[in-house]
C-alpha cells in the first residue's frame, strides 16, 4: 500500500464526468467581451419538475464568473420555462446576484420514472451510472474490511507492553505495523473483488449490447450531484468560468435531460478498471486516520493502567 492517490479510480470518476455531468472539456480562456458575460454568480436552484422540490445551493463566493452568451441564453430558457423575471443585462453588468435555475427530477421522482426505465436510451444511461457506483464501492468496501481487521487486532491488545516487541520508533515502522495486520488475512478483500469483477462484468456485458444498437447521440437523463462544479461556458472549463458548490450542504441527485454521446459512453466502458488484489491495495492507499487508530487505542490502555 502506497501514501498517494488513487489512479485507476480516480481517472475512471474523471472520465464518468466528462461524460454524464460535466461534459466539457478544460481549454485555455481569456475573457473576450464579445463573447463572454461577467456574472456575479451566487448559487444555483434545481427545480423537480415531478414534485415541484426546489433544492438551493450556495456558490464559493468569487467576484465574477464568465458565462458565455450560449450559456446564458440557456439560464433565459429556464427561467422562461419557470415563469422567473430574467434579470435586464444592465442589472447583470451592474453586478446583481445571480441565481443559476435547472429543471430535472428529484431522485426521489427519478426511482419512479427514470431508474426502472427499460427503453434502450435510458436503460444506457442507467446501466453506466450503476458501473460507475460499482467503481466506487469497490474502494469504500475494502478500506472498511482494512479497517475492520485492524479495529479487531487492536481491541485485542491487552497492555500498551504489547506494543513494544513491533519497534514502533518512526512513522515507517508504525505504517509497515498496519499495513502488516491489515493483510495478514486478506480473504474479505478477496471476495469483495471477487463480487465486484461479477458485478461489472455483468453491466459492461449488457450495455455493450445496448451501445451497439443506439445512434451516435440520443436524451436521455443522466443523475448530476449538487455538490460537482459547473462551468458557465457552453464549449469549455476554465477558473474564469466554473464555479464550486460551497462547503457543508448535503449533496443530492438531480436527474437533469441532457444530451448523450455513444462515443463518450464507450470511453467510460472501455477504462481499465481495478483487476487485481495489488491494484485494489493500491487504490486505497494509506491514510493518516490509521495511525490515530492506533494511538487512541494506545492512550486508551494507558488510562486504564491507572
Amino acid at each position: 500500500m502506497a501514501n498517494e492517490p488513487s489512479r485507476i479510480t480516480d481517472n475512471l470518476l474523471n472520465v464518468f464526468n466528462y461524460c454524464f455531468v460535466e461534459t466539457v472539456p478544460y481549454a485555455f480562456f481569456k475573457p473576450n467581451p464579445e463573447r463572454d458575460i461577467p456574472v456575479k454568480l451566487v448559487g444555483k436552484e434545481y427545480h423537480c419538475s415531478c414534485c415541484g422540490k426546489v433544492s438551493v445551493v450556495k456558490y464559493n463566493e468569487r467576484p465574477l464568473t464568465y458565462y458565455s452568451k450560449g450559456k446564458l441564453a440557456q439560464e433565459r430558457r429556464v427561467y422562461d420555462k419557470l415563469g422567473k423575471d430574467f434579470p435586464v443585462m444592465g442589472e447583470i453588468f451592474d453586478g446583481q446576484p445571480f441565481t443559476n435555475e435547472a429543471i430535472g427530477l428529484c431522485r426521489e421522482c427519478a426511482q419512479k420514472d427514470v431508474l426502472g426505465a427499460d427503453n434502450p436510451e435510458q436503460l444506457a444511461v442507467n446501466l453506466a451510472d450503476r458501473l460507475h457506483r460499482a467503481d466506487e464501492l469497490l474502494v469504500a468496501k475494502a478500506r472498511a474490511a482494512m479497517e475492520k481487521a485492524l479495529t479487531d487486532w487492536l481491541a485485542k491488545v491487552e497492555k500498551p507492553e504489547d506494543f513494544l516487541q513491533y519497534n514502533l520508533t518512526d512513522f515507517a515502522a508504525l505504517r509497515d505495523f498496519i499495513c502488516a495486520v491489515m493483510l495478514e488475512d486478506i480473504s474479505p478483500e478477496t471476495e469483495i473483488l471477487r463480487a465486484y469483477r461479477e458485478e461489472i462484468a455483468a453491466i459492461e456485458g449488457q450495455l455493450q449490447q445496448l451501445l451497439e444498437e443506439l445512434p451516435e447521440e440520443w436524451k436521455a437523463y443522466a443523475a448530476r450531484s449538487t455538490a460537482v462544479f459547473e462551468s458557465m461556458n457552453d464549449k469549455m472549463y476554465h477558473e474564469y468560468t466554473v464555479v464550486f458548490p460551497a462547503p457543508g450542504q448535503l449533496p443530492e441527485d438531480y436527474y437533469i435531460y441532457r444530451n448523450i454521446e455513444k462515443k463518450r459512453v464507450l470511453m467510460f466502458l472501455e477504462q481499465p478498471r481495478v483487476e487485481t488484489l495489488d491494484e485494489l491495495f493500491m487504490e486505497v492507499g494509506f491514510h493518516g486516520e490509521w495511525i490515530d487508530l492506533v494511538t487512541n487505542r494506545l492512550e486508551s490502555l494507558a488510562q486504564e493502567k491507572e
